[in-house]
């Protein structure tokens, strides 16, 4: 039963590049790999998305491991398209929040995208449906974990979206679950699942930040 670890990536640039780094969501990367070294995890299997943002923060990550396998890219880990679904239901309004840095409004308009999203029978112009994208995480899932032992430890570094869909999935939970845990996600936040050779799952940990819990980082928990 392959043991997971889900991270999401690393502070991105909120107001300018998005699919960037901040030097905070940097070193909150090297931070969260530093603390696996120290205790000793070592994984079998690592993986991100092909996005920067993910990638970033794994390499900074990996680069803090000693003896951990050269990262794979994996599309299939990407966060939804932004600019193409979100936009599909909201226009240039989100666009607009983020440029000016109104993060509540920004989420507030992200949660109500999503939730239209998910009750979305009809085609998506230039994007994924609800079912299509929960369809290639597991896939995506599966095929990382795929001829490995019991125990093995599998890192995965992808987005909010990604996680929270994944995590709702093996509870078994709907789509509001899903965007719930979405909307909840930390930077560099861990989130830990059991997968069996069967394909079930069960969740162990939920968004923790061990490497951040401590006095001299307390600003240094972010959400954005």
């Amino acid at each position: 039963m392959p043991y997971l670890y889900l991270v999401r990536h690393g502070q991105p640039d909120f107001t300018g590049n998005y699919d960037s780094l901040t030097s905070l969501g940097a070193c909150q990367s090297v931070w969260l790999g530093e603390h696996f070294a120290t205790h000793g995890l070592r994984f079998a299997r690592v993986a991100s998305g092909t996005l920067r943002r993910q990638a970033d923060t794994c390499d900074a990550m990996v680069q803090h491991m000693p003896g951990s396998p050269a990262p794979v890219r994996d599309a299939r880990f990407n966060e939804y398209d932004h600019a193409s679904l979100l936009c599909f239901f909201e226009g240039d309004r989100l666009q607009s929040l983020r440029a000016a840095g109104d993060r509540r409004g920004y989420f507030r308009a992200i949660r109500h995208s999503l939730q239209a999203w998910s009750r979305h029978d009809g085609a998506i112009t230039d994007g994924e449906s609800w079912a299509e994208f929960g369809g290639r995480i597991s896939a995506a899932v599966a095929d990382l974990c795929a001829g490995l032992d019991r125990d093995e430890l599998v890192l995965v570094v992808t987005s909010g979206g990604v996680i929270g869909r994944y995590t709702a999935d093996s509870l078994g939970a709907g789509a509001d679950a899903a965007i719930q845990l979405n909307l909840q996600t930390r930077n560099t936040g861990v989130t830990e699942i059991v997968r069996a050779t069967s394909g079930s799952t069960r969740l162990v940990a939920f968004n923790g930040i061990p490497h951040l819990e401590q006095p001299a980082r307390r600003n240094a928990v972010t959400f954005s």
